[in-house]
Formats: structure tokens, C-alpha cells, sequence
């Protein structure tokens, strides 16, 4: 029997984490701020992050996922 991998390195794992705490996000995004005060802030924040990372010897595997997460926010909200 294949060892089981550690769960920080279990890709559908971590996929799953993502997906639940991205939902709570926006339900306690919901809750607290019109939508598009979200909108206009997340974008701020993921903008500098973005020109923060570019500004630096960044992995290019964590600049894909960044363009993910504003994909999904872009959708999502």
C-alpha cells in the first residue's frame, strides 16, 4: 500500500481548503460591506499584492496563482 501523502502536499486537499475558506469570505463579506465596496477594496489589495510581487525575484508558479485568485474574484464578484 502507497504511503499516504503528507496533506500539505495533497493538491485536491489544499483545492478544497481554498474553496471553502474563498466561500466564507464572501459570506462574511456579505454580511458585513456592500458588494461593491468588496469588489473595489479586494482589488486594491490584490493589485498592490501583484506590484509587490513583480518588484521582487518571484516564482512564476506563484504569480499563476495570484492571476487565479483574481479570475475567481472577478467572477465571484
Amino acid at each position: 500500500m502507497p504511503a499516504k501523502k503528507p496533506i500539505n502536499e495533497n493538491i485536491h486537499y489544499l483545492h478544497g481548503q481554498i474553496d471553502g475558506l474563498a466561500q466564507l469570505v464572501l459570506a462574511l463579506a456579505s454580511c458585513t460591506v456592500d458588494m461593491d465596496e468588496f469588489r473595489d477594496e479586494g482589488l486594491k489589495r490584490l493589485e498592490t499584492l501583484e506590484g509587490a510581487l513583480l518588484a521582487e525575484a518571484t516564482p512564476e508558479d506563484r504569480l499563476t496563482g495570484l492571476a487565479h485568485i483574481r479570475t475567481w474574484f472577478d467572477a465571484a464578484t
